[in-house]
């Protein structure tokens, strides 16, 4: 992946912060590269003064031109934050919402809703000590299972209350819509198994899962919520960084200072607290290579603009004295890019044959999304293929049972454009295929005589895929596409306790201070789970609502009963 240098040190960074900073990037760079910092800074760093950017908390901000006084402040107005703020707003609360932006920001297509009438008026009834202990094995137990139990519980009534919120704005919801929702996969073996446990939010006009402004449905959602918020007296204050936190883990936060959209510093007082919503770290080149460095051999980042979530909260977090999650980041990295999205004989969709440069097989092929794309990017030279015969629409059938002819939709026409720009490559001989991808011929067809072995025996003894998702390669033509990756998020955050209150190294909450949303720790580990669907969206709108809503009646959401 090309990766950008994004200016991390903007801001209310100290000099003397600043050069830590670029010190700790470069100790950190995968080519390992000390270009940023001066010959000093590299023997300073080889001692260990120089410290990573969130661990140098720069000087308090003094000159504050206007003071602001609220019930609750949330930073960042994605789902987590909108959620939280039409929860608490709702409540009573008098609510400001601070975002970096220029409006409300929303991703993605599906939300998790387990446990809500609409599913099980549906036929889907989840039993949810299953899915939490598949969530929670999924990342070794490094997790904080009571959060993800508290999403399990807590996700039905949620879901109720916003099926009637966006009802009444014209919107309704529908089963999950995009290609990550595997109707069928439920029955499957547990460590492939997938849930039917999510849903769409769209209108009649525009019922499918991008609109006509090519904003993807979750943006109805996002915008009923933010409707519902500023409807019921909450405040947006957009172009506006929030740059430190009033108060540390000793005293408590009482507030977030920001530099406003003229350029002054304005400090947001919250007499109940402040809620962290600001995302995952993606946008953060430093926090990347230090937590996430395998996603830097991905070939684009597609869900967060250029100058977006930046790990901000963490920063601000870690300034006053919180600690680091406890779990390891979890990347959510799905096998498409843009402009392979929608062609339906990508690894995104089939479970084909994928083999590295060397022309060898190298992972289970299931479009189970951290599996490929981990494996990709850790193949010689980052390079992979998908492997498929002539053949393709039977196997297409055998795959998608269901949903087959959605897959083949259009096929032809796509199959002709990717041939044209090189895509999608074309052989009539296993040994001219392998001279087209530049792979040995012999490895490339003794990987197709193992996969033809597995599909006959009916039993993948290499990697377990399983027998519906094995096929045959014998019949000519030919055909390969390349395995991409993209990065969607990077969930990594604060450690939190049960009721998603920010914690410092020794476990003790931070008064006034909590996370939700991407930038809320300890809830994935290692990868981002894909047995729930939306899950990453619906933990975003669940402990939105739970947080906003227990703070604006001076609970906790370990005590609330959500209304």
């Amino acid at each position: 992946m090309e990766v950008t240098r994004r200016n991390f040190l903007k801001g209310s960074l100290t000099a003397a912060a600043a050069t830590a900073a670029a010190g700790a990037l470069a100790a950190c760079s995968p080519n390992g590269n000390a270009s940023p910092a001066s010959s000093t800074d590299a023997k300073a760093a080889s001692a260990g003064e120089i410290k990573h950017t969130w661990e140098v908390a720069p000087e308090p901000i003094k000159d504050v031109a206007e003071t602001k006084d609220y019930d609750i402040v949330i930073v960042g107005a994605g789902i987590a934050g909108n959620s939280a703020a039409e929860a608490a707003a709702r409540n009573g609360a008098k609510v400001a919402v601070i975002e970096r932006t220029d409006g409300i920001q929303m991703h993605g297509i599906d939300v998790a809703a387990i446990g809500s009438k609409f599913k099980i008026d549906n036929g889907v009834d989840i039993d949810i000590d299953e899915a939490c202990r598949l969530l929670y094995l999924w990342s070794q137990q490094t997790t904080n299972y009571n959060l993800i139990r508290t999403w399990a519980e807590k996700t039905g009534p949620v879901i109720d209350y916003i099926e009637g919120m966006v009802a009444e704005q014209g919107f309704k919801m529908v089963s999950a819509l995009s290609k990550t929702a595997k109707y069928g996969w439920e029955t499957l073996p547990e460590r492939w198994r997938v849930y039917p446990d999510a849903v769409s939010f769209v209108s009649d006009a525009e019922p499918g899962a991008v609109r006509s402004d090519k904003k993807t449905c979750n943006w109805n959602l996002g915008e009923a919520l933010y409707k519902s918020a500023t409807d019921n007296g909450a405040e947006y204050v957009f172009n506006t960084h929030a740059e430190q936190l009033v108060g540390d883990a000793k005293s408590g936060i009482t507030g977030v200072i920001v530099t406003d959209a003229d350029g002054k510093y304005v400090q947001y007082n919250a007499s109940k607290g402040v809620i962290l919503a600001t995302g995952d770290i993606s946008g953060n080149q430093e926090m990347v290579n230090c937590w996430a460095r395998i996603t830097t051999r991905a070939d684009g980042n597609v869900y967060t603009p250029e100058g977006g979530n930046t790990g901000d909260g963490i920063l601000m977090g870690c300034w006053a004295g919180a600690a680091l999650s406890k779990s390891p980041a979890a990347p959510m990295v799905h096998q498409y890019t843009p402009s392979s999205k929608s062609f339906n004989l990508t690894a995104f969709v089939m479970s084909w044959l994928a083999v590295n440069r060397n022309g060898e097989r190298y992972g289970a092929e299931l479009p189970f999304e951290p599996y490929l794309t981990n494996g990709r990017m850790n193949t010689p030279g980052d390079k992979a293929w998908s492997i498929f015969d002539a053949n393709y629409e039977k196997w297409v059938k055998q795959q998608w049972p269901t949903n087959y002819d959605v897959q083949l939709k259009g096929l032809d026409e796509e199959m002709e454009k990717r041939l044209q720009d090189g895509s999608l490559i074309k052989a009539d001989t296993i040994a001219e295929l392998a001279e087209k991808l530049g792979v040995p011929a012999d490895k490339l067809q003794e990987s197709v005589d193992g996969y033809n072995a597995a599909y006959e025996a009916g039993k993948d003894v290499k990697f377990d895929v399983p027998a519906q998702f094995l096929s045959e390669i014998k019949t000519a033509p030919f055909y390969a596409t390349p395995v991409v990756c993209s990065v969607l998020t990077i969930p990594f955050g604060l450690h939190v306790n049960d009721d998603s209150q920010v914690c410092t190294e020794e476990d003790e909450p931070i008064d006034g201070l909590f996370a939700v949303g991407n930038v809320q720790g300890d809830f994935f580990g290692l990868n981002y789970p894909v047995h729930c669907p939306g899950v990453s969206h619906g933990r975003c709108l669940t402990f939105g609502q739970l947080v906003g809503e227990a703070l604006a009646t001076d609970t906790v959401i370990t005590k609330l009963e959500f209304k």
